[in-house]
């Protein structure tokens, strides 16, 4: 006797078998559906609370940040002197002085006074401390700033930046 050849395994069950395989594949995959969007939605809310919490700590910090900022502007002890003399005495106070190629005084947004500084050769600690210097101490900002690797040694970095209150 010749076996009868099925092109999927369901096609030789009979038909009740079929149709209960059938409607159990249909709720299965709207159940899977279901628990997806359920999951989706409950991981989208809890994220959406987190970023609520962190906006709102946010909130709470940025005022104190400035705050801070401004104690410590005015409490700076160069913060008295021109900028280009507060430069003058952070350079000395390095010993940055073999570094700097450019100094000279400036003015930028035509009435604020400002310096213009080129230092050549510096690594990079040198140059986050002369950077931290000049916003601690001078409460200076820099408007420009051109960051460039030194052509004769390229582990060392030269700035141009120019300096203002």
């Amino acid at each position: 006797m010749a076996r009868k050849h099925c092109t999927y395994p369901w096609t030789c069950w009979p038909p009740a078998s079929q149709q209960r395989l059938f409607k159990f594949l249909l709720l299965g995959t709207a159940g899977l559906i279901f628990a997806v969007f359920v999951g989706v939605t409950l991981f989208t809310g809890a994220l959406g609370q987190e970023i609520a919490a962190g906006k709102a700590q946010y909130g709470l910090v940025v005022p104190l940040v400035r705050e801070i900022a401004t104690l410590r502007a005015a409490q700076s002890d160069l913060v008295q002197l021109t900028p280009e003399e507060a430069v003058r005495r952070i350079l000395d106070d390095r010993s940055l002085n073999d570094y700097a190629v450019s100094l000279r005084p400036t003015r930028i947004a035509g009435d604020q006074d400002a310096v213009e500084v080129t230092l050549e050769g510096l690594t990079l600690i040198m140059l986050t401390d002369f950077l931290q210097d000049v916003r601690d101490r001078a409460s200076l900002q820099a408007p420009e700033f051109v960051l460039t690797r030194n052509p004769e040694e390229p582990r060392l970095a030269d700035v141009h930046l120019v300096l203002a209150r």
